[in-house]
């Protein structure tokens, strides 16, 4: 401020600069991390009287070799004003906060700055998450502080994760459409689904699931139930949503006639917690990545059917994925399948149509970066790349190192490439938009994708062993997978644990330190990351079982066909059988076939050509936060906007900025 000013111009000045505009303020209402919840140390929190009065500012950091005047953090027992954590850019605090905590063990700190009438960011190191100080209030008149005065002039933890990308604002305007008349659609097939707390990331995968994959809702629609059933039955509520999804009744009207306390759409609680039960993120109450829901919501999905095969639906979205590796020793060659419902697409930012354009504004950002200058929304430069190139990158050759070879029984190269064995009727794919930069930090790719409405994918078909090719004999019994050493240390040169790198590690089959970094941050919240790694055998060709083990689980009292069966799927081993037993005890008396026939020819199979029917977006820095939508393509033709519970006709669908995409046989 300028002190040759008067005071009042001062003052409308500050007020000015600190002023959210409305389109900023419907961004962090919009924006979605965590559930911040009640702390348990409101009621009980001890305040020392040691006379401690904070002045309205301006603040420093109290450690007197410390000259940061930004990020501070009051502490709510004893007054002190110290900075925050520093982040691992190098930005942010000199961590005093935190390290005071470690010496006084004093819980609770209120970032000065983002103190309103209406609370502030409250930080409880003992519960290592932000938290709600239901008595902030009283908290604060102990040192002198008038809530109900305070005006902000910090920004809060929301508003620092959205400047943490430039790009957000421009992103998050280009998904919605911010600034079009869009124009409201209600009735069958527009109902929407309400937010009820970091839940858009279900509400957009239900919405693409139900409103395309006709034979999901079908026989679902068709599925019965006994009342008692009702609450914790996956079907009953499954199939209650998609009753509403296309008969809302008053559940999807025009908003102009919404009436004084009428909400639009519906809230599928009891879904989501029947979804979630028992699994360590969709049972919580934080942003989730919909790529993972959607393949647990597959799961599911596939649970249902092994106990009530007229439920079977879900090989609508099942393909065959098939890799051929060819060893350069004896040209003998290896076919080797799987079964998957969702196509995982890399993206080759070198092919992209403006790749030095591209590279040249990664520079010039930087530069402005450094010298702590404003970058323009219009400056930014976006990688351009065809989703063709995916496909291309995809189905590529790659050179395997090591190679032991059954025909020569010595290590040499292979050859592997990836085709498509089978062709679902909706296939689903995703996009990897979340790489890790050479400083191994998570980063979201700033690239728009040329999405075609028609995809011919026929080139990628892949037809077993040919004529002429030899099949590499059968090799010895496969070893148990360990760990890549070399992954497990690069995470741990991040500060990770040394049992959740080799988890993150084995869980990704070794697929590089990308994969294990996005399962890592997928996982972060798991009670056991860092308990020990258990490495499961490979499965034997034997179906003995062990008939003292079958009488221990007998023992526990489970029936000797449901220890027979534990036993089978657990490869004999008695410990981990023992656990199968219990978090399976809905399939314990389901039947499954001696011999279940070959995957190729269960699952529908067609012409790869497809024409595109959905696609989901997601708005922020990574996957653990930001928000969700999904834009539809209706019976009409037309193109919807899905936002929860708003739905509109969309203008300009942004199938560049998507993170997966649905396409439909045609």
């Amino acid at each position: 401020m300028d002190p040759s000013l008067p005071d009042i111009i001062n003052q409308t000045a500050g007020n000015v600069i600190a002023f959210s505009s409305a389109g900023q303020q419907d961004l962090n209402n919009q924006w979605e991390g965590d559930v911040r919840q009640n702390s348990k140390h409101s009621n009980s929190l001890q305040q020392l009287n040691n006379g401690v009065k904070v002045p309205p500012g301006p603040w420093k950091c109290s450690i007197p070799d410390c000259d940061k005047t930004d990020n501070l953090w009051m502490n709510l027992t004893c007054g002190t004003i110290l900075c925050g954590r520093k982040y691992f850019d190098g930005t942010g605090g000199n961590n005093h906060a935190v390290e005071y905590y470690n010496q006084t063990r004093y819980p609770l700190s209120v970032k000065l700055g983002t103190i309103t009438p209406q609370g502030g960011d409250v930080y409880s190191y003992d519960e290592d998450d932000m938290v709600i100080d239901t008595q902030l209030a009283k908290h604060l008149q102990h040192f002198g502080i008038d809530m109900m005065l305070c005006q902000q002039t910090d920004k809060t933890m929301n508003e620092l994760e959205i400047a943490a990308n430039m790009n957000l604002k421009l992103e998050y305007d280009n998904i919605l459409e911010s600034g079009a008349a869009l124009k409201p659609v209600f009735g069958g097939g527009y109902l929407g689904y309400v937010n009820m707390g970091n839940t858009c990331y279900m509400n957009s995968v239900l919405q693409v699931l139900i409103n395309c994959v006709g034979k999901i809702s079908n026989k679902y629609l068709a599925h019965n139930t006994t009342n008692s059933e009702i609450p914790t039955d996956f079907g009953t509520q499954f199939k209650n949503l998609i009753h509403f999804t296309e008969h809302p009744g008053k559940y999807s009207v025009d908003p102009e006639e919404l009436k004084p306390g009428q909400e639009n759409g519906v809230r599928p609680a009891l879904l989501k917690s029947i979804i979630g039960k028992g699994h360590p993120e969709f049972s919580s109450t934080r942003q989730q990545d919909a790529h993972e829901f959607y393949l647990h919501l597959i799961t599911i999905l596939e649970k249902e059917e092994r106990k009530t095969p007229s439920l079977a639906c879900s090989d609508d979205l099942c393909f065959e994925v098939e890799d051929r590796i060819k060893c350069n020793a004896s040209e003998m060659v290896l076919y080797k399948s799987r079964k998957e419902y969702c196509l995982s697409l890399p993206i080759p930012l070198e092919k992209a149509s403006n790749f030095a354009a591209a590279q040249a504004w990664e520079i010039r950002k930087s530069e402005l970066e450094a010298a702590g200058a404003t970058i323009k929304p219009e400056e930014i430069v976006k990688y351009k790349v065809n989703l063709v190139d995916c496909f291309t990158m995809f189905s590529a050759a790659e050179v395997i190192q090591d190679f032991l070879s059954p025909a020569t029984n010595q290590k040499g190269t292979a050859c592997k490439t990836t085709g498509l064995k089978s062709f679902p009727n909706y296939l689903m794919l995703q996009a990897r938009r979340f790489t890790l930069t050479a400083n191994w930090q998570p980063k979201k790719l700033d690239v728009l994708l040329d999405v075609p409405d028609v995809l011919d994918l026929e080139h990628l078909r892949s037809s077993g062993l040919q004529p002429g090719e030899t099949e590499l004999p059968a090799g010895p019994t496969e070893a148990p997978l360990e760990p890549d050493p070399t992954i497990v240390d690069n995470l741990m040169g991040m500060g990770f644990g040394f049992e959740a790198c080799r988890k993150a590690a084995y869980h990704t089959k070794n697929a590089g330190p990308e994969q294990a970094m996005e399962w890592i941050f997928s996982h972060m919240d798991d009670p056991d990351l860092n308990s020990p790694l258990v490495i499961e055998q490979p499965t034997t060709t034997t179906t003995a079982v062990n008939q003292d083990d079958v009488q221990m689980l007998c023992a526990m009292g489970f029936t000797a066909k449901q220890a027979t069966k534990a036993l089978k799927k657990c490869d004999n081993n008695l410990e981990r059988a023992a656990d199968w037993i219990f978090s399976h005890a809905d399939e314990l008396d389901v039947e499954e076939p001696d011999s279940a026939p070959s995957t190729s020819s269960s699952l529908p199979d067609g012409p790869g050509r497809y024409k595109l029917r959905a696609f989901v977006s997601h708005m922020g820095t990574s996957t653990a936060c930001g928000h969700y939508v999904c834009h539809i393509r209706d019976k009409a033709g037309r193109w919807v906007l899905y936002n929860d519970e708003k739905v509109a006709l969309s203008i300009t669908p942004p199938k560049d900025m998507a993170y997966m995409y649905l396409y439909e046989r045609m």
